[in-house]
């Protein structure tokens, strides 16, 4: 059966009080190991993409020392490498990473010679990781409060050697996410940020030139459209009052409620019969007769005013253009 795991037979030293590279130490004292034992995985170099590469067991405090052996992932293939390196005596140290600071001090009477940030004096640790060489600028963690927020460095008093990491890590970050081509050229990074920036603004007034130009032109095609639904209302009223299916008054009110829907209006006065008086309705009934056989132009021939083809496009549109297409269309 194929071997998953691997524990190694030595112990590691995970921490101690001393001061680290980074000008600050974490009390074993304050070590709280329980925290750490729920989940006590560990990655190499600290590089959780890689996948976690081992747990560790064992785990103690013996003096000043948190100590804990490995046990290796064999199913992770930066697993089997570090096992072998491990075994072979070429990965000797371990470092915490993920450290949630629970309490710190910067009393005095807590610093030793050489320290230059706070004293960690309650703290747990999420992970530890194999690595080369302990404290080195790969093996560099955060450090977190309990809600997981990132720690700010500065109010903690640690200055110099952590502030110089955080700002390497810093300018890397962003000389990747811009892509720039020399990352150490803090010159060169401080210029394409300059660049993203001016970029951004002409961009903004770029938007906003167009925003406004839109608002313009919408205003515009407005202005065109009431103007064009005022002369085609105008039009359909003056023809309704020429066939008298209107009053004066009548449309005037019509040009009010109908002033932006010219459709409506015109299905409207389409409907409305053209007004008749009752002696207009006796002599034109014994003319409807004959009338009825008029082509276009018996109407021309017969009335030159042109005023019973007006009546006949006011009280029978259909026939009026079945009239005006034999004329015209054919």
């Amino acid at each position: 059966m194929k071997q998953i795991q691997k524990k190694i037979d030595r112990q590691y030293i995970l921490s101690d009080s001393s001061v680290n590279e980074y000008g600050f130490r974490l009390l074993t004292s304050g070590y709280q190991m329980e925290a750490f034992q729920k989940n006590p995985i560990g990655y190499y170099m600290h590089r959780r993409e890689d996948g976690i590469v081992l747990k560790w067991e064992d785990l103690c405090v013996e003096e000043d020392k948190v100590l804990g052996r490995p046990v290796i992932n064999l199913s992770n293939e930066r697993g089997v490498q570090t096992c072998d390196e491990a075994e072979n005596g070429f990965l000797n140290a371990a470092s915490v990473g993920h450290i949630v600071v629970l309490e710190y001090s910067t009393e005095p009477e807590l610093m030793l010679p050489g320290q230059t940030g706070p004293t960690i004096t309650k703290w747990y640790n999420k992970e530890c990781s194999l690595v080369d060489i302990p404290g080195n600028c790969n093996a560099l963690t955060m450090l977190y409060d309990e809600q997981e927020n990132e720690l700010n460095l500065v109010d903690l008093q640690i200055i110099s050697p952590v502030i110089k990491i955080m700002h390497q890590n810093l300018v890397k970050e962003l000389s990747d996410l811009l892509k720039v081509d020399e990352p150490g050229d803090e010159k060169l990074l401080l210029s394409s940020v300059q660049n993203l920036v001016s970029a951004l603004s002409t961009m903004k007034e770029n938007i906003e030139t167009l925003m406004n130009e839109n608002e313009t032109l919408q205003e515009k095609i407005g202005n065109l459209t009431s103007e064009q639904n005022r002369f085609e209302i105008s039009g359909m009223l003056e023809r309704a009052i020429e066939d008298k299916k209107l009053t004066i008054e009548l449309k005037d009110r019509l040009a009010v409620d109908y002033a932006n829907n010219p459709q409506a209006l015109r299905s409207l006065l389409s409907a409305m019969p053209a007004y008749r008086s009752i002696s207009e309705l006796l002599k034109n009934k014994s003319q409807d007769k004959t009338e009825a056989l008029w082509l276009w132009d018996d109407y021309e021939k017969n009335d030159p005013t042109g005023k019973k083809l007006k009546d006949l496009r006011a009280n029978d549109p259909v026939r009026y253009k079945e009239l005006f297409d034999l004329k015209f269309n054919q």
